[in-house]
């Protein structure tokens, strides 16, 4: 019997923590009123009127022409009748992370069927790439916000 226990390495300990950050935007939603649903039966079930949100909906093909999904989509009947993809990105130590951000907003403002919002936290990405994420918003790209920001956003009924 192993003494040490294992540790995960690379992009399966960078996964673990960006799903962390997923729960915590699934948890907000869930506390705002949202209900899950499966990402097949997304579409039709905005018909229900109701607050909704699913996760890794395929959403179209990307600039590379490969399918092209994204963390959250959520319809709100009043708040977001268009709806709204939240992105969200965790990078606890320094990593390719930063090299992906061209390739997101290039696709949220190309490709993106509705608006969007990022969240960022982790600390693990350079400044200098956070400060050129944050400047992109736009009527597209509306905020980039880290998890206090946007629980702040959420708590102003913006969800």
């Amino acid at each position: 019997m192993n003494e040490y226990p294992v540790k995960p390495i690379g992009g399966k300990v960078a996964n673990d923590n960006g799903n962390e950050l997923e729960v915590f935007i699934e948890g907000i939603l869930s506390r705002k009123g949202y209900q899950f649903i499966d990402k097949k039966k997304f579409t039709s079930a905005i018909y229900l009127e109701q607050p909704i949100y699913s996760r890794q909906v395929f959403i179209g093909q990307s600039i590379y022409n490969t399918k092209l999904y994204c963390d959250f989509y959520i319809y709100h009947p009043t708040l977001w009748p268009e709806g709204l993809l939240i992105e969200s990105k965790w990078q606890q130590t320094a990593g390719s992370v930063d090299e992906k951000y061209p390739f997101l907003v290039l696709n949220i403002k190309q490709k993106y069927p509705t608006k969007t919002i990022i969240l960022i936290d982790g600390g693990g990405y350079k400044k200098q790439a956070e400060e050129w994420l944050r400047d992109q918003t736009d009527n597209k790209l509306l905020k980039v916000m880290n998890m206090s920001e946007f629980q702040q956003w959420s708590n102003k009924n913006h969800l």
